[in-house]
C-alpha cells in the first residue's frame, strides 16, 4: 500500500489541497458560527410566549392622548393580542433620595400585573403598614445609571445582584400631604421602561395625594409576534404607537438578519469554491497519475484499493480540518457568550453550542464527503 501511496500522492496536489483546507475550514467555521449568532438572537429577539411585551400609547395624530374604557376593550377583542392591561401612574408629586449613594431625582411610578414583569415577584406587594414599598426597575434604566450617570459624577455602578442592598427614601406630595416611605428594588425587568410600583400602593397613593385622576396613557400587551404585518398595521389604522420593552427594536432586528444572510452567503461561496477545489483537485491526482493507475490495475491491483486509498487521504485531509472547526467554534461561543451577551445581562443564552448547529455540521459533513468520495470513485473505475 506504501507503493501505492507514493505512486499516486507523493508530490501531488499538496499545496492545492493544504489551500482548499483553509477555505473549508473558514467557510464552515463562518457559516456555523453565524448559524449560531443568529440563534442567540432569535432567543433575544422572539423569546418565549409571554415575552413579547408591547407599550402602546397615542401618537401625535390621535384626537386624545388617554385610552379611555371603550379603547381598551377595543385593543382586547384583538386576537394577536394575548394579554391586556392599561398602566397606570401616579397622580402626584414624587422624588427619590439615596444617602448611600449621594442621589436625589424626580421621577414617576407606574403599575402593570405582575405577569408582564419576568422578574421574582415574591416580594412585589405592598399594604399600608409595611416597611418597604417594593419597587422594579427597567433593565434599561440601571444601564443608563452605570454607564452614564454614575461614571460622570463619580457614583459606584450597581449590579442587578446588589439592587436590593440599597436604602433609598420615596418622597410624596400633593394635595396639600406630604409623606416619605422606605424604598426597596427588588428587581429590574427588560419588558417596561418605567419605575414600576405595586397596584396596591398605587391606589392608596394616588387616592391620598392625587391631586388629578386621568384615565391612563399607556397600555401594556403582550403579543405572539410583535413584527406582524397585521398588526403593524392595527396600530396605524388606530394612530397608536408602541414601545418593544425588552425586545430588540425592529430595524435592529431587521438589520442584524440582513447581516446574519451575508455573512451565510459569504460562508456558502467559500464552502462551495472550497468543496469544487477539493474535487477538481482529486481528479486531477487521478488524471496526472491516470498511466500509473491503469498501469497498476494491469498488474492485479484491485480498482476498489486505490479508490480506498484516495478515500482515506481524503479523510485525513478534510477530517483534520473538520476537527479544527469543532475545536475552535465552542472555544468562539463560549468567548461571546460570557464577555458579550451574559455580561450585558442576558442570562437566558448558553454558553455551549446549539444541538442545531451540531447537526448541521454533521449534515454538512456527511454530504461534502459523499460528494467526493462518489466523484472519486467514478473516477477510478472510468480508468478500470
Amino acid at each position: 500500500m506504501s507503493i501505492l501511496n507514493k505512486v499516486l500522492w507523493e508530490g501531488r496536489g499538496k499545496w492545492q489541497m493544504l489551500g482548499a483546507s483553509i477555505g473549508i475550514f473558514t467557510g464552515l467555521f463562518l457559516l456555523l458560527f453565524a448559524f449560531q449568532i443568529y440563534l442567540d438572537l432569535q432567543v433575544l429577539v422572539k423569546g418565549a410566549r409571554d415575552t413579547n411585551i408591547l407599550v402602546l400609547n397615542k401618537t401625535r395624530k390621535a384626537d386624545k392622548r388617554f385610552f379611555d374604557e371603550q379603547d381598551i376593550q377595543m385593543i382586547q377583542s384583538q386576537p394577536f393580542f394575548d394579554q391586556v392591561s392599561p398602566i397606570y401612574s401616579n397622580q402626584y408629586t414624587a422624588a427619590v433620595e439615596s444617602n448611600t449613594l449621594g442621589f436625589y431625582s424626580l421621577l414617576f411610578f407606574q403599575t402593570v400585573p405582575n405577569q408582564f414583569l419576568e422578574v421574582d415577584t415574591s416580594l412585589f406587594s405592598w399594604k399600608e403598614g409595611d416597611k418597604y414599598v417594593p419597587v422594579v426597575i427597567s433593565k434599561d434604566y440601571l444601564d443608563l445609571y452605570n454607564y452614564g450617570f454614575a461614571p460622570s459624577q463619580g457614583l459606584p455602578s450597581i449590579p442587578v445582584s446588589a439592587l436590593g442592598t440599597i436604602d433609598f427614601t420615596i418622597k410624596i406630595a400633593g394635595n396639600g400631604k406630604k409623606k416619605e416611605f422606605d424604598g426597596l428594588v427588588c428587581g429590574a425587568t427588560k419588558n417596561v421602561n418605567s419605575i414600576l410600583v405595586p397596584q396596591s400602593f398605587m391606589d392608596y397613593t394616588n387616592r391620598h395625594f392625587g391631586e388629578i385622576q386621568e384615565p391612563p396613557s399607556q397600555v401594556i400587551v403582550s403579543v405572539e409576534n410583535p413584527y406582524s404585518s397585521v398588526l403593524l398595521k392595527f396600530l396605524e389604522d388606530h394612530q397608536l404607537g408602541l414601545s418593544l420593552g425588552g425586545l430588540i427594536g425592529g430595524e435592529l432586528r431587521t438589520a442584524l438578519q440582513i447581516v446574519m444572510l451575508l455573512v451565510a452567503v459569504i460562508s456558502f461561496l467559500i464552502i462551495g469554491l472550497s468543496m469544487l477545489v477539493f474535487v477538481l483537485n482529486f481528479q486531477l491526482l487521478i488524471a496526472q497519475a491516470q498511466r500509473d493507475i491503469q498501469l497498476l490495475i494491469q498488474l492485479a491491483y484491485d480498482d476498489w484499493k486505490i479508490t480506498r486509498l484516495l478515500a482515506r487521504n481524503l479523510l485525513k485531509i478534510f477530517g483534520s480540518t473538520i476537527l479544527l472547526v469543532l475545536i475552535c467554534l465552542p472555544v468562539a461561543k463560549y468567548l461571546v457568550s460570557s464577555n458579550f451577551w451574559i455580561s450585558e445581562g442576558y442570562e437566558n443564552i448558553s454558553l455551549a453550542v446549539s444541538w442545531q448547529v451540531w447537526l448541521s455540521a454533521f449534515v454538512f459533513c456527511a454530504f461534502f464527503l459523499g460528494i467526493n468520495l462518489m466523484s472519486i470513485r467514478k473516477t477510478v473505475r472510468q480508468l478500470a
